[in-house]
């Protein structure tokens, strides 16, 4: 601004279409650049999202830091609207992720399936109003009013079980000679999970009880 006080104004216009010229034409080297790192390097583009997301991040811990917050309180500053759509997006990616690993046995996983199975079943809308006529509702078991459709899909559903058992089952090979240690596939599956885990700690104790020369 001081030197612009001692010229003219075409000088002033023509200083200033200079400055543009060479912001231009750092602007077209930078694009350049870039474009020929995008060429050689094919995870360039995913380097930088990286690079921009850190950035972002050392941002907001810098200006949590100025209002004398960590950033986990970070959730202080989110809206009531906000903190839904992040549960609502938490919820789909658990519901949608495959068990793995020892997972597929614990409860949380059987509640998936359960929860699965419930969806597969027809919506009613309507609210079911019982009269005297439907008899004592604490008499469990004493009052016959069963719904032929409800018992049929519950068959159905139970077949359809069955059947997709018998498209993802698969006899495994079994060794002659081989310890029998399990009473059907699914307990040998687990069983051998287990041995891959805490063979290395057992595998002498399991000999000694063997030989009977265990303490």
């Amino acid at each position: 601004e001081g030197a612009l006080g001692h010229m003219s104004e075409r000088q002033k216009r023509l200083f200033k279409l200079r400055m543009k010229i060479n912001k231009g034409r750092k602007a077209n080297k930078k694009a350049t650049t870039d474009e020929q790192k995008r060429l050689d390097d094919p995870h360039w583009e995913a380097k930088e999202k990286a690079a921009e997301r850190q950035a972002n991040k050392q941002r907001w811990a810098k200006e949590m830091k100025d209002r004398g917050l960590t950033t986990d309180q970070s959730y202080l500053f989110e809206t009531a609207e906000t903190a839904e759509q992040k549960y609502e997006r938490k919820a789909k990616k658990d519901k949608g992720k495959a068990a793995f690993g020892w997972d597929v046995f614990n409860q949380d996983t059987l509640y998936k399936a359960y929860e699965k199975r419930l969806d597969q079943l027809p919506k009613n809308n309507s609210t079911a109003i019982v009269t005297k006529e439907d008899g004592d509702q604490l008499a469990y078991g004493q009052v016959v009013n069963d719904d032929k459709g409800a018992i049929d899909r519950m068959a159905q559903e139970l077949n359809d079980k069955i059947e997709r058992n018998k498209k993802f089952s698969r006899r495994r090979t079994e060794l002659d000679g081989a310890d029998v240690d399990y009473i059907n596939d699914r307990n040998a599956h687990f069983n051998k999970k287990i041995k891959r885990a805490f063979d290395k700690y057992t595998v002498e104790i399991r000999q000694n009880l063997e030989r009977g020369t265990a303490l």
